[in-house]
């Protein structure tokens, strides 16, 4: 039975961190602060199917509809009206008829083989935008319908869907490559605009009938131009921290065989399996994400080759995991110290039990620091964020698996930017806080296309935390820093299941709160368990025959 030790500072640092969390979140109860950016949904998408296949089988006799469906969010819409305070103005306005998050069902008829987009409200199923897939339909357009016609329908449609057309103009037609191609108008609203963002309406056409209706609204160049300047240096700090991550793992490789007689390299194997296979099987989970992310034109082909590929950047990822483990178990021995327990060493299982206890106390100190830095850049930097449909748990085919990929981050984050990382920079540059400053900002880096912006201020935040791991590691190791990551990711990951209010989801996000201690108390309960190496000269133990 593994004694339990209660660790004063760590014990401050957990209150500290709670009243900090708890602190700022009245604060931003507190706040009249503008809405938030969505709600989640109250229909299923099965309702949402449902109520697109209706639309599209009356409005165009299909005859066997068939469906899928995705979360989406108009991100650059929200960030627009979040950066320049609008959101409460659009939210009253326009909030409840074209909400900026909604799910979108694809319809294909399995007779024609014609296939449409449907936007649906994710809060009453009511139809708000569509448009016909001809990337993905087999028939070949004629000659288009003429330029009178198009237009009477296009104001028809906008007074069904409950605008007065004499409140429109129409901009100039778009032109398509063929004369045959389908016709698009557009019209543009003259009143009401939010901000300088005007409502605009594209309506298509093909030969005989109006084939989509999409609600959009013009966002200022500016606008647009600095958020293309944002995601650009998110991009570059990302193919940055890719780089130095590559040095680092053929660091790796050339102290693995430089040590190679202080490593067992057998130790490794485990942790990168367990690594190897929650990440494949997200990478199959995520496949509504995936085709999110193809857009339109995404086939059945398409989105599996794209798992299959990302399943194949797992396993590098695995190998690269698998170099930091047993070269920092090289580098670390090379300077006499363990920061890593073998499962053969007697004291492993106590490591296990205490690093799993100071793992939930660091993280409820860690998520305090965290919500004040938050905190901090909306009201002082203007940080704000929105909904990224490609990391979503609605776009997963079994959310209440994601957070199993708190346990991936952890071991791999943990492994390559503390346990390798710190110690190479340390040889390098003799100094303790260099050594954990330098792998924070290149692990921080590659958090900065996380849909957060200014994203420098991404790379504060996270850079902050990995100083916080970093010393936590030089105190405590390894098996303490991987639990304090997973618990503080358990944390957050479990609690986005709450949100999505079904009992199961509820029971699920509290089973992954309690998954770090589960784990820890039951490999320290195996590690009890297991036969130890008998002692030099003790006898074996006899074979008594019943």
């Amino acid at each position: 039975m593994h004694r339990l030790k209660f660790n004063r500072l760590l014990l401050l640092l957990a209150c500290i961190g709670l009243f900090l969390y708890l602190g700022v979140s009245m604060l931003y109860g507190l706040r009249d602060e503008e809405p938030a950016a969505a709600d989640m949904p109250s229909i299923t998408k099965q309702q949402a199917a449902d109520s697109a296949a209706t639309f599209i089988r009356q409005r165009y006799e299909l005859h066997n509809p068939q469906t899928y469906v995705v979360y989406q969010s108009k991100k650059e819409r929200s960030g627009y009206f979040q950066k320049e305070h609008l959101l409460e103005a659009y939210t009253k306005q326009y909030g409840e008829r074209f909400p900026l998050d909604y799910y979108q069902v694809s319809v294909k008829d399995a007779t024609s083989k014609r296939q449409f987009e449907v936007d649906v409200n994710y809060t009453n199923a009511t139809i708000i935008g569509w448009h016909e897939n001809l990337a993905m339909t087999s028939t070949k357009p004629s000659s288009p319908m003429s330029k009178t016609k198009a237009d009477t329908l296009a104001k028809l449609e906008l007074r069904q869907m409950g605008f007065d057309p004499e409140d429109f103009s129409q901009l100039d037609q778009i032109q398509n490559d063929s004369q045959a191609a389908p016709m698009t108008l557009q019209f543009e609203k003259r009143t009401q605009p939010i901000g300088e963002a005007k409502l605009n309406v594209r309506v298509n056409f093909d030969q005989t009938n109006l084939t989509g209706f999409n609600v959009s609204f013009g966002l200022p160049d500016s606008h647009l131009a600095w958020l293309n300047q944002q995601d650009d240096s998110a991009s570059r700090m990302t193919w940055i921290s890719m780089g130095f991550t590559l040095l680092m793992t053929l660091a790796a490789i050339v102290f693995a065989i430089i040590y190679r007689k202080l490593i067992k390299f057998s130790r490794g194997l485990l942790l990168t399996t367990l690594f190897f296979l929650i990440y494949i099987m997200n990478n199959v989970n995520m496949y509504p994400a995936f085709r999110v992310m193809g857009g339109d034109t995404n086939s059945e082909e398409a989105v599996w080759f794209t798992i299959i590929f990302m399943s194949a950047v797992t396993v590098l990822l695995g190998i690269s995991l698998y170099l930091s483990l047993v070269a920092g178990i090289g580098l670390w021995n090379s300077i006499g110290q363990n920061k890593w327990t073998a499962w053969k060493e007697d004291k492993f299982g106590q490591d296990v039990y205490e690093g799993m206890g100071r793992g939930y106390l660091l993280a409820l100190f860690i998520l305090g620091i965290q919500q004040v830095l938050f905190y901090t850049g909306e009201v002082k930097f203007d940080v704000w964020s929105v909904n990224d449909p490609s990391d979503s748990v609605l776009n997963m085919l079994e959310p209440r698996l994601f957070p199993l990929m708190a346990w991936v981050a952890a071991i791999s984050e943990e492994a390559t930017f503390r346990f390798l990382g710190i110690i190479l920079f340390k040889k390098l540059f003799r100094n303790n806080f260099i050594a954990i400053l330098l792998p924070s900002v290149i692990w921080a880096a590659s958090h900065t296309q996380y849909p957060i912006y200014p994203v420098y201020t991404r790379l504060i935040e996270v850079t902050i935390i990995g100083i916080i791991l970093g010393y936590v590691f030089l105190k405590y190791g390894l098996i303490t820093a991987i639990f304090a990551h997973a618990c503080m990711d358990s944390i957050l990951m479990g609690l986005s299941l709450f949100s999505l209010g079904h009992v199961s989801d509820i029971l699920a996000g509290i089973l992954y709160l309690l998954l770090p201690g589960l784990a820890g108390l039951g490999i320290a309960w195996l590690h009890g368990k297991r036969r130890k190496p008998p002692i030099p000269g003790e006898p074996p133990p006899r074979l008594e025959v019943l």
